[in-house]
């Protein structure tokens, strides 16, 4: 598949996706929120991640409808803003997990008890994977680009196999 130059438009969804979220901050700042840690200063906090860029960050996922701003306002004090994942966002909760799972098998010294997602109706962990629009697994040896399906055959189905 040919690449586009850096700065060219391009229809490649991976190109497109990895200029919205591709870049350090803005990956851990979804993780974080997924976890649970929305408001700005709390974000800042756990992050480590100069104001400036934090604040250009969320700007950015929240005119991509990748976040909502959420009013709340503590007892006694000015109102201020919560994040949240629009639905947007949480589709890319599946990305969070594939990169937590590539990095507890890859990656030396990463912490499996802080890293490893877990399935909050019964407690197991969760792993990312790929699965057709059939509802098979797959494996990544069995992936080929679209234009390279139609020359490879299906395999058989009960039907076909009679």
């Amino acid at each position: 598949m040919p690449v586009a130059a850096p700065g060219a438009q391009s229809s490649c969804p991976i190109a497109g996706t990895l200029a919205l979220v591709g870049e350090k901050w803005t990956l851990l700042i979804l993780r974080d929120i997924h976890r649970g840690i929305c408001r700005f200063n709390d974000l800042e906090e756990s992050l480590g991640c100069p104001r400036a860029i934090l604040s250009a960050r969320l700007r950015k996922l929240v005119e991509h409808g990748v976040l909502a701003v959420a009013p709340y306002r503590d007892p006694g004090r000015r109102a201020r803003s919560a994040y949240v994942l629009t639905a947007k966002g949480r589709d890319l909760v599946v990305v969070l997990a594939a990169l937590q799972q590539w990095g507890l098998r890859h990656l030396p010294k990463v912490s499996e008890v802080l890293s490893t997602p877990v399935h909050l109706g019964c407690g197991s962990p969760v792993t990312a994977g790929l699965s057709c629009s059939r509802g098979h697994r797959v494996d990544a040896d069995s992936v080929v680009p679209a234009g390279a399906a139609e020359e490879v055959a299906p395999a058989p189905t009960r039907a076909t196999a009679r």
